[in-house]
């Protein structure tokens, strides 16, 4: 049997797993409103896979920290309360995941994302695709900085015991991109989320996918 060429696999979700564009968006929606802030950019072109507090200094730039903490706490309600009742996988999501996992070796799969990790776990289980992962990490409401720092990779590399040229990172945006690159991992453009893919292709990523049913072959030597 050939051994596969990655041993571990790390996912964004918003804009590369899960299509959540619209829920983000309606709780953006409410907490711009609840801190009475009105922004001259459509709340809908703000969700390009960015954290929270790049959303919020790009839309409210002359804002105060106490204004953000605010905005956040009702963002995240707003959120939660939504239920992620809008939030779908992207074609070929589920099947990609189950062909993963059926892999042996099995590679080691993990989310790595902006957001709270209680909440992305709380997006893969409303999605039925949390059975797949061995870990499911996100930087809002830690220490580490979120992606493109290397902070998040490092850590599940740490986890999955593999070496960094081993890993794959797939995302949508070139926040992944970076990150992946910085943490020496391999890195794969999902072309189908929020990032422009002129964008993402200029930053030379290992590989560019059509779709996340792309990913397969990756996994022999040819």
């Amino acid at each position: 049997m050939r051994a596969p060429r990655f041993t571990a696999v790390f996912f964004d979700l918003d804009g590369t797993l899960a299509d959540s564009a619209q829920d983000i968006t309606l709780a953006l929606e409410f907490a711009f409103a609840d801190v009475g802030i009105h922004t001259e950019h459509p709340i809908h072109r703000l969700v390009d896979g960015s954290p929270l507090e790049a959303i919020f200094a790009l839309a409210a730039p002359d804002s105060t920290s106490a204004q953000f903490d605010r905005f956040a706490l009702a963002y995240r309600a707003r959120y939660e309360t939504l239920g992620h009742q809008h939030t779908r996988l992207y074609p070929g999501v589920r099947e990609t995941l189950e062909a993963l996992s059926l892999l042996q070796p099995t590679p080691w799969l993990a989310v790595a994302t902006a957001k709270r990790s209680a909440t992305a776990r709380a997006v893969c289980q409303h999605l039925g695709i949390e059975q797949h992962f061995r870990a499911i990490e996100g930087t809002s409401g830690t220490a580490m900085p979120p992606k493109p720092a290397p902070d998040l990779v490092h850590a599940l590399l740490r986890r999955a015991e593999a070496p960094a040229d081993r890993c794959l990172l797939v995302g949508d945006t070139l926040r992944d991109v970076l990150a992946g690159k910085a943490a020496g991992v391999r890195t794969a453009a999902a072309t189908w989320g929020h990032g422009r893919r002129e964008e993402l292709i200029r930053a030379r990523p290992d590989h560019v996918l059509e779709d996340l049913e792309d990913l397969i072959p990756l996994f022999n030597d040819a």
